[in-house]
């Protein structure tokens, strides 16, 4: 019902850029020839325009090179370009012969760079892996380092589907020592390719150890590099497996038990995945064909959030005289507590004695725990053998046994039997202790836990820095880091943080050089460790601004919840938190949110959910309304675009008076846009087309043709500017205003114009085979109006070619094309009985009515109404030829349909209800035995034809005066000539225009 969206218009520096996105380096030959061989009609201006436009990042006297995120967007563009002109005569095919001939004498890496990114661009990836495939024999088997250099700087210039290339994957793990430190590419969470085709590529590459842990029906494999010696023994449930140092890492899960087939896993080398793997052993494959067998174990199950537990230990006062109260170490110990959420079960110990701790520590392992446990400890440390003892308040400096070495706490927490055990020493220098002096490396064992880790800050006492590492931890367990690279850990796509995450931040995060810097300690698999308070669903703190974050976090957090609130599949309520998180980021991201919600309803669209997508768009245009003053650049074309999708979805079903206000909005608002910026000009042309289907629609043809005239005037001029761009809307919207001709009773001039948009069609079927869906949908509406003219034989001769097109493309996709197929089909059907060949449209017919019952059982509601109208068309035919009880029983099935459509929307198939009991009474009078009841069904018609009158005179007093008609002579058939008569005079009322609406 609505005319596509068509994309904005380029202009030129633009289109010239576009067309040179190819090229690594663009030197003023070649934009002189690219732009003379393929937009012979732009100035030497242009040239210029481009060379100091925003799109280059440097230039020089041999040339420029341009930024590239804007490459990568010329070169989307470009890839557009060449997928609608796919006539191996259209100008853009000639540009990679140009390239190749200006750039002859360029290096062979650099041309090989182009090439590759040509064949992405031009829609033939089959052809990439060849194209790398001697780059590829170069490095593994002919060691080219330079090659590999090449590789490490040219990567993020290549198009993303070289990257994504098997090859290309191969090439980027053969050259990743050579990429920057945190910047290689590969954070992906599929496997490129089986682990099987790896092949020659690992002779170049070292292996290291991965963990991998078996926990119950599940399998968690850990990305990152185990050392040799961070653990003596692992746990019986993990393990150390050799693979390639590839990134992800690629292993390939074999059958056997539940699985059936072989799986190919891909391990991010920062992250851990959980893989279901069912009881009993597991085979495991490396890339180089080693087979690892893992044990069934099985071990408790884990709930979805860390229900853990926090033991803050703080000491404040002392009774040595020796060690100075630190009288805010409770508070900032509850502090910390609070900051680990509400999924802790939180113990306090203030002021312990030394044995007060060790019982307690010791307590904690006689009843076992799933969940993480963490120990936080603020007091003093004092130097002793071994590193740095923890004081208690009853702790003497000079007796060690009321000492308690950090070690020794760390293994007493580790043997509580938590599934997981971080521990925080916030500890303090003594008074006159000196600086040099700190805690030294853990060489502990892994013991019950999967994952322990220890985190341990000793700091001078009042210095100005003893409160420090609490009151920041406390900053970062509530808002996040302030750095750290985008995409790991603290991101709002994640519900959980792990103790591996959050040991990274405090080593990236803390902030600066001071007398002490954490010292971290882990070894394991780290599993989710505390809530992440970055999740973009929840609530954010009421003291807490996101902006805060930055603008990096900003943008993903926006962009997650960009896709929370497109997910048709979501929960509303997780879709509404969204939306008031995104408002929170600012402004701006109002428009963003309301962008994806005008996505959402476009899917619910699709999916045929309209309810949904109606709230969906409303709730677009309540949040743009407000915004369409404060960013009117930004809001207001959003909201045009939500108008229009809202009013094009109550059209599509029927719901005119609905549609009709918004059509009306966004018309006045895209001419108010379209007045000052030019790219807005399809946009108003689109909805021009929408308002006069409205207005059809609502009865108003005059208005309707007017508003028909100036959308298709509007788009023949857009269509002379740029023909490629918008000559499909200028036929779309000549076949409607072709429409709007005939209804206006000028049927000379709607065959006139549905002619224009046929030829516009046919020339574009012609070099686009995907067009001719379009090409059948003009030739339906020609057949129309040449019907409607008496032109039967020609009318005949256009719509066998609509089906025969229809018929190719149902074979080839039925999920789209069947429904049209079946139109057309009835429509092929009316055309040869409008020959008088009737017996002949009885097999179309019933192909039609067997295709919309197979379509409307399998889901396809709205096309009832087709289907009904078909079987009223055959309940004709089949009573012409004397078959009357088949006739019967297709009227009496439109009937019914036309039934539940009427009581589903009120009002709107009225009419047509009318027209099929009519039919029927026909078909039932022709039967015979069924007299009474076609005179019940002739009563029911004239009773809906009454209503119809009552509200459009003149457009139903033909129809109310032939059903009247009808009455009457089923009356005098069975000899109720008194009646008939009255209907009789009523029917020469009518006629004569003497008789008003009831």
């Amino acid at each position: 019902m609505t005319a596509p969206r068509d994309r904005q218009a380029v202009d030129a520096v633009e289109k010239l850029a576009t067309a040179l996105s190819v090229a690594v380096r663009v030197e003023p030959e070649l934009i002189r020839a690219v732009r003379l061989e393929l937009f012979p009609r732009l100035g030497v201006e242009t040239e210029s325009d481009l060379w100091f436009s925003g799109l280059v990042r440097s230039q020089g006297p041999t040339g420029l090179v341009f930024d590239t995120a804007e490459r990568h967007r010329l070169q989307r563009r470009l890839a557009r370009w060449v997928r609608q002109r796919q006539h191996p005569d259209a100008p853009v095919h000639a540009l990679w012969r140009i390239i190749q001939h200006v750039h002859a004498d360029l290096s062979p890496a650099l041309l090989l760079e182009e090439q590759v990114t040509w064949l992405a661009v031009a829609g033939r990836s089959g052809e990439i892996d060849a194209a790398l495939a001697p780059v590829l024999k170069s490095i593994t088997q002919q060691n080219r380092d330079g090659i590999g250099q090449w590789l490490a700087t040219a990567w993020d210039r290549l198009p993303q589907a070289v990257r994504d290339s098997s090859t290309g994957w191969q090439l980027a793990q053969a050259a990743r020592p050579r990429f920057p430190a945190r910047r290689f590419p590969y954070g992906v969470e599929r496997a490129p390719l089986p682990a099987r085709r790896l092949g020659d590529l690992t002779r170049v590459l070292d292996d290291i150890l991965i963990t991998v842990r078996r926990d119950g029906d599940e399998l968690e494999i850990d990305g990152r590099p185990v050392h040799p010696g961070s653990a003596t023994e692992p746990t019986p449930d993990s393990y150390a497996l050799p693979v390639p140092d590839t990134a992800p890492r690629v292993l390939t899960l074999l059958a056997g038990g539940p699985r059936d087939r072989e799986e190919d896993l891909s391990v991010p080398v920062a992250w851990q995945i959980r893989v279901h793997v069912g009881a009993g052993p597991v085979l495991l494959r490396s890339a180089r064909g080693q087979v690892y067998r893992l044990p069934e174990r099985v071990a408790p199950g884990r709930g979805a959030s860390p229900a853990g537990r926090f033991l803050g230990i703080s000491v404040a006062r002392y009774d040595h005289e020796a060690l100075p109260p630190l009288d805010h170490s409770p508070d900032l110990c509850r502090e910390v507590g609070a900051a680990f959420g509400d999924t802790y079960a939180k113990e306090y110990l203030a002021d312990p004695s030394r044995a007060a701790v060790t019982e307690r520590l010791a307590r904690l392992s006689e009843r076992g725990h799933d969940g993480p446990l963490v120990v936080y400890v603020r007091g003093y440390a004092l130097r002793g053998p071994g590193g740095p003892h923890l004081a208690f308040r009853d702790s003497d400096p000079e007796r060690p046994q009321t000492l308690l070495t950090g070690e020794d706490l760390f293994r007493l927490a580790t043997a509580s039997g938590a599934d997981q055990v971080l521990v925080l020493l916030d500890t303090v220098r003594t008074p006159g202790s000196g600086d040099k002096w700190g805690y030294p490396p853990l060489a502990m064992e892994l013991s019950t836990a999967s994952w322990t880790g220890q985190i341990s800050v000793l700091v001078p006492h009042d210095a100005g820095w003893d409160r420090l590492f609490g009151s920041w931890l406390v900053r970062l367990l509530r808002s996040g880091p302030d750095t750290g690279p985008q995409g790991w850990g603290w991101s709002p796509r994640d519900r959980f943080i792990t103790g591996g995450e959050l040991m990274r931040a405090v080593a990236l995060d803390w902030p600066g050089e001071y007398p002490s810097t954490p010292r971290n300690f882990a070894t394991g698999v780290p599993r989710d460790l505390l809530p992440n308070p970055r999740y973009a669903l929840r609530d954010f703190p009421d003291d807490l601004n996101p902006a805060d974050f930055g603008e990096a976090y900003a943008q993903e957090a926006a962009a997650f919840l960009g896709e929370v609130i497109r997910d048709g599949a979501g929960v509303p309520e997780d879709r509404e938190r969204a939306v008031s998180n995104m408002l929170l980021l600012g402004p701006d991201r109002g428009v963003e949110a309301a962008v994806a919600l005008t996505d959402l309803a476009e899917r619910f669209t699709a999916a045929r959910h309209r309810t949904d997508a109606v709230a969906a768009y409303q709730e677009a245009i309540d949040l743009l309304r407000p915004l369409a003053g404060q960013r009117p650049d930004s809001a207001r074309p959003a909201l045009g675009a939500a108008l229009y999708g809202l009013a094009g979805l109550l059209c599509d079903a029927y719901r005119w008076t609905e549609a009709r206000p918004f059509a009306e909005e966004a018309v006045a608002l895209r001419r108010r846009l379209a007045a000052t910026r030019p790219e807005q000009r399809p946009r108003l042309a689109e909805s021009l087309h929408l308002w006069s289907l409205v207005l059809r629609g609502t009865g108003l043809h005059q208005p309707a043709l007017e508003a028909a005239v100036e959308a298709a005037d509007l788009f023949s001029r857009l269509t002379a500017d740029d023909p490629e761009a918008h000559r499909p809307a200028l036929a779309v919207c000549l076949s409607s205003l072709a429409n709007r001709y005939g209804e206006a009773g000028l049927p000379e001039h709607a065959l006139t114009v549905a002619v224009q948009a046929e030829v516009i069609r046919r020339a574009q079927a012609e070099s686009d085979p995907q067009a001719r869906a379009d090409l059948a949908r003009s030739l339906h509406v020609r057949w129309y109006w040449e019907r409607s003219l008496r032109h039967t034989a020609t009318a005949h001769t256009t719509i066998t070619e609509c089906v025969g097109i229809r018929r190719e493309l149902a074979a080839q996709h039925p999920e789209v094309h069947r429904p049209k197929y079946a139109e057309s089909l009835n429509c092929l059907a009316v055309s040869l009985a409008d020959l008088g060949l009737i017996d002949r449209a009885m097999v179309p017919a019933r192909e039609a009515v067997s295709l919309y019952r197979e379509l409307v059982a399998a889901g396809a509601v709205d096309l009832r109404r087709p289907l009904a109208r078909t079987q009223r068309n055959l309940a004709l035919w089949l009573g012409t030829l004397g078959r009357p009880a088949e006739a019967v029983s297709a009227a009496a099935e439109a009937v019914s349909h036309y039934r539940e459509l009427e009581a589903e929307q009120k009002g709107l198939h009225r009419a047509d209800l009318a027209d099929a009991l009519e039919m029927w009474s026909w078909a039932l009078d022709l039967l015979g035995e069924g007299r009474p009841r076609a005179i019940d069904a002739a009563r029911q018609a004239v009773a809906l034809h009454r209503e119809l009158f009552a509200a459009e005179p003149e457009k139903y007093r033909r129809a109310l005066a032939r059903s009247v008609n009808t009455l009457s002579v089923r009356l005098d058939a069975i000899g109720r000539a008194q009646e008939a008569a009255r209907l009789r005079a009523e029917v020469r009322d009518l006629v004569s225009g003497a008789l008003p609406p009831f």
